[in-house]
C-alpha cells in the first residue's frame, strides 16, 4: 500500500481512519459507516486511497499524526486531497451523509 504522501503525488485523494480495537465511537463508525457498500462504492469511484492507523497500542507513529493534526486521541477522521492542501477533517461521530458529502468535495 502506498504512503500518505505517495498516493497524494500520485492524483490520489486518501482517506485515513485513526482508530483503535478498545474506541467504542471507532467501531461504532465502521460497522454503520466506514463498511457499508455506499460509502465503499463512492470510496472506489473516486478513487479514494483508504488507510487504517490502529493505535490500540498507542504506536509512537501514528501519535505523532495524530498531533500534527491538532488531536490527542481516537478516532479521527482525515481525508487528504491530491497534492499538498490541508487535511478535511471530518467529526467523531459520522454518518453516511457526512463522509459521502466529504469524498465529493
Amino acid at each position: 500500500m502506498p504512503s500518505v504522501s505517495a498516493a497524494r503525488d500520485n492524483g490520489q485523494p486518501v482517506f485515513v481512519d485513526f482508530t483503535a480495537a478498545w474506541c467504542v465511537t471507532c467501531q461504532v463508525n465502521k460497522r454503520l459507516v466506514l463498511n457499508r457498500d455506499a460509502v465503499q462504492t463512492r470510496f472506489h469511484e473516486r478513487n479514494v486511497v483508504t488507510m487504517v492507523a490502529d493505535w490500540t497500542n498507542r504506536d509512537p507513529r501514528i501519535s505523532l499524526a495524530l498531533d500534527s493534526l491538532g488531536r490527542s486521541g481516537v478516532p479521527v477522521y482525515a481525508l487528504y486531497p491530491p497534492g499538498d492542501g490541508a487535511p478535511l477533517l471530518l467529526p467523531e461521530l459520522l454518518t453516511e451523509e457526512i463522509v459521502l458529502e466529504a469524498i465529493d468535495q
